[in-house]
């Protein structure tokens, strides 16, 4: 299948004019690949779907998103579910800046300022590397599964990561994780069990520069 990416002509002049403006939602662009658009994950949630959009929306030039450019109120369907982690300078660990009521209700406990390695151990590596990829490539990453387990029993969960920058480098990643916990769970720790291959789609790699592909 013919692949068209960011620097193809044929993307460019079929996305002519629908580069979006700061903030704006816009109607999905299609740009055809042998017949097949081009499109991100399809989600289960469609509020996941207006996070990508929103974070879509403030891309310029195909860079990384500004931190200060993005403003939590315009997903308000994931207040309570959004997260955001960062990583510190010099050790290299990341730390929740943020995690709303439904992730600190997932834990069962505060989730901010808590590093990652400490709150999910024994999967130390594993969340490390993921943060890495959406950070160092950088990469749009999507999981849907069996992520976390309450006492015996898996919840379904959604993930979306995203990379956001501060004056050009790239410090930090936002995301939103929901969940629907089993109603004949027992009410114990939630374990952290990466039951599911994530989605990953390196920024270079996105099919259309500046359209939203949903």
């Amino acid at each position: 299948m013919e692949n068209l990416g960011t620097n193809d002509l044929k993307c460019k002049e079929v996305c002519a004019g629908r580069q979006v403006p700061l903030g704006a939602y816009e109607p999905p662009c299609v740009c055809d690949r042998g017949g097949v658009p081009a499109a991100f994950p399809r989600f289960g949630d469609d509020s996941l779907q207006g996070l990508l959009r929103y974070w879509l929306s403030l891309q310029v030039d195909g860079r990384v998103p500004e931190r200060t450019d993005f403003d939590p109120t315009r997903v308000p369907a994931l207040l309570s579910r959004f997260w955001i982690i960062q990583r510190e300078p010099g050790t290299g660990r990341y730390r929740f800046l943020l995690a709303g009521e439904q992730i600190r209700s997932l834990f069962n406990r505060r989730v901010a300022d808590i590093y990652v390695d400490d709150l999910f151990k024994g999967h130390e590596a594993a969340m490390h590397d993921a943060l890495s990829q959406v950070m160092d490539t950088p990469a749009i990453h999507y999981a849907v599964g069996p992520l976390y387990r309450a006492g015996l029993y898996p919840l379904h969960t959604e993930r979306l990561a995203l990379p956001m920058a501060e004056n050009g480098v790239v410090t930090s990643v936002y995301g939103a994780t929901l969940y629907r916990r089993p109603t004949a769970a027992p009410s114990s720790d939630t374990e952290f069990i990466d039951g599911v291959r994530p989605v990953v789609l390196p920024l270079s790699d996105l099919p259309c520069k500046g359209c939203l592909l949903l």
